[in-house]
């Protein structure tokens, strides 16, 4: 099977090409998911699973991301669903963890009005970031952001390309304490080897790892990180994807940055959630 293509996009043109990388399930679909899930085996969802997976896969190769709506019913407990999602990763790859503790699955909730501050773009340190909307702001907020890194890159290339060459050197990342590597040596924009363009960003992890003994940003690389926050929000580089409850999303940390736009919650049962997994790719996916 040929490989999609890589596609760089503006918010309006990922907009405009919803039928690539957004596929909507019916409810008996949903349903039959939901039973071979919850059995821990395959079997009536078969031809579902395939759908789901092959359209998955193409449209994290081409944009960088797939959105399916309506995946799970939200009225289901969340245990339930957090088990029947991991089941359906399985196709993905291996599911890991996302903080010193080993925690697998969480979810992401206001906490002490933290949800009235804009998320800037960043990437997870994993291959895919998949997040299942369990409810979303009662106000409309929290609106998953996107920016693809190609378009990104092609528009600083044009307009500060000493910028971008900052940009492509090596950076110091200290995330002592978390998942994963402690300190990220890396590019903030790079071209890797399969001719897709890649990237690696933590706004507040970059920033301040000179206070953890990494090495002090010179003049030339705080220039070079206030480009690329202005270009990030630019109106036509974010896309801010709306997700209802049930809905699934899935972002290549190496394609696409994401962020989360402020919200307004309502305390109690119908306050926003947002269940987070982390997933390093399998090879029978990736390919």
């Amino acid at each position: 099977m040929e490989k999609a293509k890589e596609i760089g996009w503006s918010s309006l043109e990922l907009d405009a090409r919803r039928g690539l990388w957004s596929l909507p399930l019916g409810e008996v679909e949903r349903r039959l998911l939901w039973a071979d899930a919850r059995a821990g085996r395959w079997g009536a969802a078969g031809p579902v699973r395939e759908r789901l997976r092959d359209f998955a896969r193409d449209a994290v190769a081409s944009v960088g991301i797939t959105h399916v709506g309506g995946l799970v019913d939200p009225a289901h407990p969340e245990e339930e669903i957090v088990e029947a999602l991991s089941f359906l990763l399985r196709d993905y790859g291996r599911i890991v963890p996302q903080n010193g503790r080993g925690d697998l699955a969480s979810v992401l909730h206001d906490q002490d009005g933290d949800g009235g501050a804009e998320l800037g773009f960043h990437c997870d340190t994993c291959d895919l970031l998949v997040l299942l909307c369990l409810r979303p702001a009662f106000d409309g907020g929290g609106l998953t952001k996107l920016a693809s890194a190609r378009h990104v890159r092609d528009l600083i290339e044009r307009e500060r390309p000493d910028a971008l060459a900052t940009l492509c050197e090596d950076w110091t990342f200290d995330r002592t304490g978390r998942a994963g590597p402690q300190v990220v040596v890396t590019p903030i924009l790079y071209d890797r080897a399969e001719g897709t363009v890649g990237c690696y960003y933590q706004t507040r992890t970059v920033r301040s790892s000179p206070d953890r003994g990494g090495p002090e940003l010179t003049d030339r690389q705080w220039e070079a990180l206030g480009v690329l926050d202005e270009v990030l929000y630019r109106p036509e580089i974010s896309f801010g994807l709306s997700m209802a409850a049930g809905d699934l999303l899935i972002i290549r940390n190496s394609r696409v940055l994401h962020g989360r736009s402020p919200f307004v919650d309502e305390p109690g049962p119908h306050a926003r959630r947002m269940l987070r997994i982390w997933v390093n790719e399998g090879e029978a996916w990736a390919r």
